[in-house]
């Protein structure tokens, strides 16, 4: 048994055995002296990188690294780390929150880039169980992205490591594994179905999966899509790290379908559970965001819109991109 087999085993034992209210790591110090999340793929962009309809971004804590999705074209994230002059040839682990394409298109080009310098460079991959699970299209043909994938990045050396807990992948930070939905958001989008023996059911993305970071700042949760829904997932966080406000919430919430009165509902609730800060990123959307920042009471500077580049830093909070900051103009 690895040693990170040990920590999942034993991360899920404690999480079934210990009170809600305190959390699988109360009592623990801050994991994270030093956290700095980038964004390195989102729909908005400037500073000379692009955007798509898509995610990644890099974890570093305490100078160690995490790539968390990888975006939604072969090429895109590449493109963008040669412009912020990131090398990701010491980076091992790389985490995807679910199963769809704009999260996970560029995983096998980023492990050819950089295994040309470090063999072992996003070699090892994080998931949640049942992002392998078979899928159909609306037309009820099979949809083989993700067994497709697994098999051509197993061929590049790549090894899957399945999570059904949560699992500390570095101290003081932890992948949630599936998270439970006390919250009835259903935030996924119609048109894909999981297939099962008695016939296809809605595919409810079980897999998505999230980040969360014990720092110093207090939790800090990097979602890519937020499909579980950001409710049940900042529960979560909670769940794990104890009831310690969540100092930043970074990613995409998928809350771009949703209408006012349930966005307006979501924000109450995260304010409950003491968000302090948001980038919102990806499928968010931009007037759910508005409202998200109405509903904590923020300033456009604490809950605000994610662009390529942008980024949350231990002890200063969020730097965003120039299109998402108020200017100074009369």
């Amino acid at each position: 048994m690895t040693t990170l087999d040990r920590r999942q085993l034993i991360g899920g034992l404690a999480l079934a055995l210990t009170a809600p209210a305190r959390g699988l790591a109360a009592g623990v110090p801050a994991g994270v002296g030093h956290l700095r999340i980038t964004v390195l793929d989102t729909m908005v962009a400037s500073s000379g990188m692009d955007g798509e309809w898509g995610f990644a971004a890099l974890v570093e804590a305490d100078g160690r690294r995490i790539l968390y999705d990888t975006g939604a074209s072969p090429g895109m994230v590449l493109q963008n780390l040669r412009t912020l002059r990131i090398d990701l040839s010491d980076v091992e682990d790389v985490i995807l929150s679910h199963n769809h394409g704009d999260h996970t298109a560029g995983l096998l080009t980023l492990r050819r880039e950089f295994a040309r310098t470090n063999p072992r460079a996003l070699g090892r991959c994080h998931v949640a169980t049942g992002i392998f699970a078979p899928r159909e299209r609306a037309d009820g043909k099979p949809n083989p992205e993700m067994a497709d994938l697994k098999l051509a990045y197993e061929a590049l050396g790549g090894t899957f490591v399945v999570h059904d807990a949560p699992a500390e992948l570095l101290p003081g930070v932890w992948f949630t594994g599936p998270v439970p939905r006390a919250h009835n958001e259903r935030n996924w989008n119609p048109g894909s179905y999981l297939s099962r023996p008695s016939g296809r059911i809605d595919d409810t993305v079980p897999e998505d999966a999230a980040l969360v970071i014990n720092s110093a700042d207090g939790t800090v949760v990097l979602t890519g899509c937020g499909h579980a829904g950001v409710m049940n997932i900042c529960e979560r966080a909670h769940a794990i790290l104890g009831p310690q406000p969540i100092a930043g919430l970074i990613g995409g919430l998928h809350l771009f379908l949703n209408n006012r009165a349930s966005v307006e509902a979501t924000g109450a609730r995260l304010k409950a559970l003491g968000v302090r800060k948001i980038l919102a990123a990806h499928c968010t959307g931009f007037e759910p965001t508005w409202i998200l920042r109405q509903a904590l009471d923020a300033s456009p500077a604490d809950v605000a819109v994610a662009t390529v580049g942008s980024q949350w830093i231990s002890g200063v909070g969020l730097q965003t991109g120039v299109l998402a900051r108020l200017g100074t103009a009369p």
